[in-house]
C-alpha cells in the first residue's frame, strides 16, 4: 500500500513549524532560539544537499565551532523532532526502488549515527511522490509529512510575503492544525521570519508542537 500522507495537525489549536534542506550554518542558533521560546520543531533534514562532506564539516555557532553531526545531536537534545528530506534532496517522483532505498537508507544511517533513532517521518523534496515511491516509503515504515502552510521563503522575496502567506491561511482557519514550511538554509528565513511566526502564532492562542505530536 501506499505511504500515509498528512498536510495538517489532527488536534485543533496545534501548530508545527517545519524546516527542511538543513543543516546549515544558521541551524544551530534556530534551534537554540525555538528552545528559548519553550517551542519544539521538526527539521526535515539532507545529509548531501547545502553540506557537503557532512560527517566532517563544520559551522560557527554563537556556542563555537560545531560539526553538522553536532547539529543533529543538539535539535535531538533540545526536543526537537528530526526527519528525514532524503540524503541528496533528490526527488523521488520517477526513480526506482533502489534508488529510492538508497536515499531514504543513506540519510536514516546518518541519523542514527547522531542521535541513535532513525526517522519514521519524511517529506518528499518538492513535495513530489509517485505511486510507486509511495509504496517503497510505506514498505520503509515513513509517513509523509506535507503543509498547508507554504512560507514561500526560498523565494527570497523579504518577510513581508512570507508574512502575508502565512496570514492568509491562519486568519482564514484560526482554529484548525496547521503545519508550516519553511527552510532553515536561508539566514532570512531563520533569524527574521521565524521570530515573527512565534510572536504571530502564538498570538493566535496555538500550541507549538512537532510533527510526531501534530499527528497525534
Amino acid at each position: 500500500s501506499t505511504v500515509p500522507t498528512y498536510d495538517h495537525c489532527a488536534q485543533a489549536g496545534h501548530f508545527a513549524l517545519t524546516f527542511d534542506d538543513g543543516p546549515f550554518q544558521y541551524s544551530w542558533d534556530l534551534a537554540k532560539y525555538l528552545h528559548s521560546r519553550g517551542i519544539k520543531a521538526t527539521f526535515f533534514t539532507n545529509g548531501n544537499n547545502w553540506v557537503e562532506n557532512f560527517k566532517t564539516a563544520t559551522t560557527s555557532t554563537s556556542d563555537g565551532i560545531k560539526s553538522y553531526i553536532d547539529v543533529l545531536k543538539y535539535y535531538h537534545e533540545l526536543g526537537h523532532e528530526i526527519g528525514s528530506h532524503t540524503y541528496e534532496h533528490k526527488v523521488l517522483k520517477g526513480l526506482s526502488t533502489t534508488e529510492v532505498e538508497y536515499q531514504m537508507n543513506q540519510q536514516s544511517d546518518l541519523i542514527y549515527e547522531a542521535i541513535g533513532q532513525r526517522p519514521r517521518l519524511m517529506r518528499p523534496p518538492e513535495g513530489e511522490l509517485d505511486n510507486a515511491a509511495s509504496i517503497v516509503l510505506n514498505d520503509l515504515g515513513y509517513s509523509s509529512v506535507l503543509w498547508d502552510i507554504d512560507s514561500k521563503d526560498y523565494e527570497l522575496k523579504g518577510l513581508a510575503y512570507s508574512q502575508n502567506l502565512v496570514r492568509a491561511v491562519v486568519d482564514a482557519d484560526s482554529t484548525g492544525g496547521h503545519i508550516s514550511l519553511q527552510h532553515d538554509v536561508h539566514e532570512a528565513s531563520a533569524v527574521e521570519l521565524t521570530p515573527w511566526m512565534v510572536d504571530y502564532i502564538t498570538s493566535k492562542n496555538y500550541t507549538f508542537v512537532t510533527v510526531s505530536e501534530c499527528l497525534g
